[in-house]
């Protein structure tokens, strides 16, 4: 996370260069692979209660899925420094660092729609809005 706050910065739609793409697509591939080991998680987590058997076979064979869960409270963590990034990017001058914002908004949806969805429809919101006409996005 302190990474996060080091980067935030450079995500700023005005702010252009050659590290531009690069964390765009950082941006991109950090919220699909958290997005992926939340997915991993609770699908583990679904087998252990259907089928204990195979989960604890599963466990054997790769061990590294027993450790894929991340606390809730960490999650949420993630998507309060995340989500202002995602939208950031959505702004950037660079078109694939906008693809990226976009899909990584998507991403951040998955996990928790409930906690992603109201924040975004009001920005999207006010960015749509007519007096914003005028803003720098």
């Amino acid at each position: 996370l302190r990474f996060l706050s080091y980067v935030t910065p450079y995500f700023n739609p005005s702010n252009v260069g050659s590290w531009t793409f690069t964390l765009g697509a950082f941006l991109h591939y950090f919220t699909y692979e958290l997005c992926h080991r939340v997915g991993v998680a609770a699908s583990l987590e679904l087998l252990k209660d259907k089928n204990p058997a195979v989960a604890k076979e599963l466990i054997r064979v790769e061990p590294s899925q027993d450790f894929a869960v991340i606390p809730p409270h960490e999650i949420v963590v993630f998507l309060d420094v995340l989500l202002p990034l995602c939208q950031q990017a959505l702004y950037s001058k660079n078109g694939h660092v906008g693809r990226a914002g976009e899909a990584s908004m998507v991403y951040l949806s998955q996990i928790d729609p409930i906690r992603v969805t109201p924040p975004f429809v009001d920005f999207a919101t006010r960015a749509l809005d007519y007096s914003a006409v005028n803003l720098a996005h």
